[in-house]
This record gives C-alpha cells, structure tokens and sequence, in this order.
C-alpha cells in the first residue's frame, strides 16, 4: 500500500509526495509549474519535502525581487 501526502506551501498546492510499498523515501510530483524544479526530488519524510518547497519558493520570489530591481535601476 503506498502513502502519499499533499505539500502545501502558503496556498499552493505544490506537489504531493508518494511513496510506493517496499520503498523508504517519498518522491516528489510537482502539482504547480512553479515547483517542478523539485520533480522526481527523493525525501526522507513530508516535513523535508515541506521544507524543500518552502526554500524553492523563497528563492524564486527572492530572484524575481532581485530581477525587478535590476530593471527598475537600468530605466
């Protein structure tokens, strides 16, 4: 039997988790584009999947603030 968990992230509904009878880690499917850089991604357990979103989507909005800003200063 396997078992699955939603990883949520503020609203997101980013990916679930699954793990398959007979294996020990979860594997990652990304249910947004914005997460798919962690597809197919192993975990030990859903908190470090959590976590692993978290820490994308932190990154993500981090480069697009760093981008804005670049733009706004060559204008």
């Amino acid at each position: 039997m396997s078992k699955s968990y939603v990883i949520e992230v503020g609203d997101d509904q980013a990916g679930v988790i699954i793990r398959e009878d007979g294996e020990r880690e979860y594997q990652f499917h990304a249910a947004l584009r914005s997460y798919h850089a962690l597809e197919g991604r192993r975990f030990a357990n859903a908190l470090l999947a959590e976590r692993a979103a978290i820490a994308h989507a932190v990154s993500r909005r981090r480069r697009r603030h760093a981008s804005a800003a670049l733009e706004g200063a060559s204008l």
